[in-house]
């Protein structure tokens, strides 16, 4: 929960409290005190750890190109098909465990992918 948020919160009048609610669809509960409004509205605000969840889930996964000998499934993990797959960094530590899975360069890649062409 922001700070700001709090503070500018706590300086609104028991009106102001109401339209904030109405606003962002806080059902107030039948509250009517300006500490009950309050307290209702903060158990809404997401904590700071939900906010910063929520922001390394927003960012973009690391991507690994992996080169697969066979067209592979591993129940929970997903599947690769022969050749070249792109998958995400946690899924790639997974793999590589496996013999006949390798990591493959950018470079190969992007010769492999030109030749399709």
């Amino acid at each position: 929960m922001s700070v700001e948020l709090i503070e500018d919160l706590k300086k609104k009048t028991v009106p102001q409290l109401k339209s904030y609610a109405k606003k962002n669809n806080i059902d107030l509960f039948g509250s009517n005190t300006k500490a009950e409004i309050l307290e209702v509205i903060f158990s809404f605000l997401p904590t700071e750890h939900q906010i910063q969840k929520a922001k390394v889930k927003d960012q973009p996964q690391e991507k690994v190109a992996l080169y697969s000998m066979k067209n592979l499934h591993w129940s929970g993990i997903g599947n690769l098909e022969r050749g070249y797959n792109i998958v995400s960094k946690e899924e790639s530590e997974k793999w590589l465990v496996r013999r006949d899975v390798r990591i493959a360069t950018p470079d190969e890649v992007s010769k492999f992918y030109r030749k399709k062409k």
